[in-house]
């Protein structure tokens, strides 16, 4: 392992033992917790869920998602992820993710420098720009991006954007405006953000060609 590697995970280290006194000099924390019903087809598959403490410009997001699909109560598929981002004045200081993709194990540290973000997934080591953003989706930045950060490898994606104006969906038991945008190229999903920029809906296709859908409880 390179000195460089070991000096951004002990940097990424150190900012997350340190983010939560930040946290109580600045003052009182916004926290936010979505949790999402992951569908497939319109049946339930499991859960994902986003938690987000924000104070100033400091933002620690925490990701977890959990999904079994079941062939007449035999277990078929299975995905696990977890990961932990945070981020200072907009941008990206540091992540963390351990993922188990139906066997397929990836692990991603990254770290922010002076002037770039050092990446390394499932042991191979990469830069990005310092204004990355992440391909968890919870940011609204990411519609104005062209390259997002894959969570699970640290591949650098190419995307395009487009926006679709304003739905209403069904979001937290009750109708809701939204604005829609769909992301095409190297990531495929469509998002859903309320007025306040907070992500209420995800739609996207499965590699088997099925409906997966993220509605938030």
């Amino acid at each position: 392992m390179s000195a460089q590697i070991v000096l951004v995970r002990s940097l990424s280290a150190l900012m997350l033992g340190l983010l939560p006194l930040v946290a109580l000099a600045a003052g009182p924390a916004a926290e936010t917790h979505l949790d999402f019903t992951v569908l497939k087809n319109g049946d339930p598959i499991g859960h994902h869920q986003i938690d987000l403490i924000r104070n100033g410009e400091n933002e620690a997001v925490s990701i977890k998602t959990n999904i079994l699909v079941r062939v007449a109560y035999v277990p078929v598929y299975r995905f696990e992820h977890i990961g932990s981002e945070i981020w200072q004045n907009g941008r990206l200081v540091s992540l963390r993710s351990q993922t188990n993709d139906d066997g397929d194990k990836h692990s991603l540290v990254v770290g922010a420098t002076a002037d770039h973000v050092e990446v390394d997934g499932d042991g191979v080591h990469s830069q990005a720009d310092p204004g990355i953003v992440t391909a968890s989706l919870w940011n609204p930045d990411l519609v104005k991006r062209m390259v997002l950060l894959n969570t699970l490898t640290g591949k650098q994606m190419a995307v395009s954007v487009a926006d679709l104006g304003e739905d209403l969906i069904r979001s937290r038991g009750s109708e809701t405006r939204a604005h829609h945008y769909k992301v095409a190229g190297e990531l495929q999903r469509e998002v859903w953000y309320d007025q306040s920029g907070t992500l209420v809906q995800v739609r996207f296709k499965a590699k088997d060609d099925s409906d997966i859908l993220y509605v938030l409880g």
